[in-house]
């Protein structure tokens, strides 16, 4: 999945479930800075991406293109 799709998954959902930035902090345990490069699409580490995921119930899955 590209990052922009990536980025575009995390902000609807994150509307969908009408979370605030201090929120999603919060229940990812993510700091609000990260939060917000995250929804930049800046680069961040693989463990923040995947808590945010994991506290919006969202899975990231990789397969191989044929």
């Amino acid at each position: 999945m590209p990052i922009v799709q990536l980025v575009d998954t995390i902000k609807q959902q994150k509307q969908k479930l009408g979370l605030t930035i201090g929120k999603m902090s919060s229940e990812s345990g993510v700091g609000i800075r990260t939060i917000n490069r995250i929804l930049a699409g800046d680069d961040v580490r693989y463990s923040s991406i995947s808590s945010v995921l994991k506290s919006l119930d969202l899975t990231l899955s990789v397969s191989e293109n044929s």
